[in-house]
C-alpha cells in the first residue's frame, strides 16, 4: 500500500470515529462541534490572560483604527495583482512564451501548500499558521475585551491536524439584539451592552 493510500485510509477511519462520537454524544460533552470531518474545539481558558492584555485601551484601539485602512489597501492590491497576473497568463498563451514542463512549473510546486510544494517545507506552514493564529484570533479577542464585548470561547479547528483557530464573541452584543421569546412569569434579564458601529469596526478587522 502506498503512503497516499494509508494516509487515505487513516483519513477516512478518522472521519468515521468522529462520525461515531458525534452521534453518540460524546463530542458534544466536551463543547466540540463537528461539521463534516471538522473538529471545532472550544474553550473558556485564556480569559483573565485576555483581560490583562485588554488594559491598554488606548494602545488596541489605536491598533483596529489603522487595521482599516491597511485591510482596504491589502484587499485593493491583491484584487490588482490577480488581474495582472491573470492578464500576463493570457498573453503568454497568445504570444506562444508559455514556460516549457518542468519541476518548476508542476501541480504540486504551483499552489504554495507547505509540505505538497516541495520548495516550502512543511514547518514553515506550521510556523506561519501559529503566528497568524496569535495575531489574527488573539486580535479580535483582545478588541471584544476592550470594546466590553464578552468572548464566549476560544479554540482550535483540527481535521484531525490544526488548520484553523477562532475566537467566538457575543454576537448579541457584537451585531445587535436578537429577538427571544420570553417564556411567562419569568422576569426578562438585564439588557446587554451593545457594540457601537465603530466598536463594531474595530472588532471586525483586528
Amino acid at each position: 500500500m502506498s503512503s497516499f493510500n494509508l494516509i487515505l485510509f487513516a483519513f477516512f477511519f478518522y472521519w468515521l470515529l468522529v462520525m461515531f462520537l458525534d452521534r453518540r454524544g460524546i463530542l458534544g460533552r466536551y463543547n466540540i462541534s463537528t461539521y463534516g470531518p471538522v473538529l471545532m474545539i472550544r474553550t473558556q481558558k485564556g480569559q483573565v490572560f485576555l483581560d490583562r492584555l485588554a488594559v491598554y485601551k488606548g494602545f488596541w484601539r489605536n491598533f483596529a483604527n489603522l487595521g482599516l485602512p491597511a485591510m482596504l489597501i491589502g484587499m485593493l492590491v491583491m484584487f490588482l495583482m490577480v488581474l495582472f497576473i491573470d492578464y500576463m497568463m493570457i498573453v503568454s498563451f497568445q504570444t506562444h512564451t508559455v514556460p516549457p514542463p518542468s519541476k518548476f512549473n508542476e501541480p504540486r510546486n504551483i499552489f504554495l501548500i507547505p509540505g505538497v510544494n516541495e520548495y516550502i517545507p512543511l514547518w514553515y506552514g506550521i510556523i506561519a499558521l501559529i503566528i497568524t493564529l496569535m495575531v489574527h484570533e488573539f486580535s479580535h479577542a483582545i478588541l471584544c475585551k476592550v470594546e466590553g464585548i464578552k468572548v464566549k470561547s476560544m479554540g482550535v479547528l483540527l481535521a484531525p491536524i490544526p488548520i484553523g483557530g477562532f475566537a467566538e464573541p457575543d454576537e448579541e452584543q457584537l451585531l445587535g439584539k436578537i429577538e427571544e421569546k420570553n417564556e411567562p412569569g419569568k422576569e426578562p434579564g438585564e439588557p446587554k451592552k451593545l457594540a457601537t458601529r465603530n466598536e463594531r469596526v474595530r472588532v471586525l478587522t483586528a
